[in-house]
């Protein structure tokens, strides 16, 4: 989900502020529908999760324990099997919908109704084959619970499982370690001028380590923007995002200003405090450069996949390339989708073994809506595309886009 801050500068270009636009209209639909999710999600969650350590306050350890990932590559084998089953929830002006489970071979929902977890999921990351993490509406006016949930042999949902103490905020993106050990995310404030922030979870020792000034959701102050979603290394020890730097005082009216796209690594285990801080940039382009909309960090963190808009005399298309984390240079473009989504927004999913990519890259209303998800296998830079058939809206709830997990 695209996010940025609020007042934005006059010589940011029309994309981003179309951006800031829908990210602040979903914000405000969603605030309309908390209610209602809230009472679904607790129906059909019925357990409950003892809470230690509160989401404000630094672990007293060292940092997170790691996965039990042990992989030394960024790219695996091409013996990795293709998934089974991938989880997405469509985006539309309206808010998210549920989480729906599709057959990775065909795009095609796996028992439809049967499959879908009844709730407005704001963030979702795989956890490995068939395992996932969801983001949900909390007990309160401005918070988030995490759940857990499992897929059967045949693509279907189990109960979902409350994860780790209830967040202060908005869950706007999640990352999550093999085996789900370690879970990141992105939050929101809870009102105008309300600073967002980025924070890991140890689910096994309920303690959490947060990074305060970043502007998540296009309504919070911040010296750092993020624009696409988090992603983290199997092991839990790196997160990874694509944003913007920001100069100025964004508490003031018409203060603050761009000053350049960038890609951020966050180790982990970094002492809490300010996000521009404790990250190190690894790339970095002009803000009226092609935008660097979505990032997805290898199994292994030596590598990252980049997804870019871009706007040329051929028309519209969309650029997947891999960069070195160590430096961002140099780059090795594995595919080019010819197409647009309705928002710029770029939801790219690496699978856990790190070979395979999903990214929804093209969409039709003509007639039925229609959404074309590429599924990339990167080591052979082979692209096959899903069609998924979406439900008709009238018009009344338009189309904004996917977020996708597997």
């Amino acid at each position: 989900m695209k996010t940025a801050p609020p007042g934005l500068p006059p010589d940011v270009n029309a994309g981003t502020e179309a951006l800031i636009r829908e990210a602040r209209r979903r914000q405000r639909r969603r605030h309309l529908l908390i209610g209602l999710a809230a009472v679904v999600l607790a129906v059909g969650a019925g357990v409950a999760v003892s809470q230690i350590g509160p989401g404000g306050h630094a672990p007293g350890h060292s940092g997170p324990h790691p996965g039990q990932y042990r992989g030394k590559s960024g790219l695996s084998s091409a013996r990795s099997a293709l998934p089974r089953f991938f989880a997405d929830a469509v985006m539309t002006a309206e808010g998210n919908g549920p989480v729906e489970v599709r057959a990775s071979a065909t795009g095609r929902l796996v028992a439809e109704g049967a499959t879908r977890i009844p709730v407005g999921v704001s963030g979702l990351a795989a956890t490995g084959p068939g395992s996932f993490v969801i983001a949900g509406p909390g007990s309160g006016r401005c918070g988030t619970r995490l759940y857990r949930f499992r897929l059967s042999g045949r693509g279907r949902p189990g109960t979902l499982t409350p994860v780790g103490p209830e967040l202060r905020g908005r869950v706007w993106s999640l990352a999550a370690s093999a085996g789900g050990q370690v879970i990141g995310y992105a939050v929101s404030g809870c009102g105008k001028g309300a600073r967002g922030y980025i924070g890991v979870l140890d689910t096994r020792t309920g303690r959490s380590r947060e990074w305060g000034d970043v502007s998540v959701g296009g309504i919070s102050p911040g010296n750092v923007a993020l624009s696409g979603e988090l992603s983290m290394s199997a092991d839990g020890r790196l997160l990874a995002f694509s944003g913007w730097d920001v100069t100025g005082n964004w508490r003031l009216a018409g203060g603050g200003r761009f000053t350049s796209q960038v890609v951020r690594v966050l180790p982990a285990d970094a002492p809490a405090g300010m996000v521009a801080q404790r990250s190190r940039v690894v790339l970095s382009r002009p803000v009226r450069a092609p935008e660097l909309a979505a990032v997805s960090l290898s199994p292994a963190g030596t590598s990252f996949y980049l997804c870019t808009p871009v706007m040329s005399r051929a028309g519209r298309s969309t650029e997947i390339a891999r960069y070195p984390t160590s430096s961002g240079r140099p780059r090795q473009i594995v595919a080019t989708l010819r197409g647009t989504l309705p928002t710029p927004d770029c939801p790219m999913a690496l699978d856990t073994t790190g070979r395979f990519l999903l990214v929804p890259y093209a969409f039709s209303s003509a007639g039925h809506p229609l959404l074309k998800v590429a599924r990339i296998d990167a080591a052979a830079r082979r692209v096959s595309v899903l069609t998924i058939r979406l439900p008709a809206s009238g018009g009344m709830d338009p189309y904004t886009g996917m977020i996708i997990a597997w």
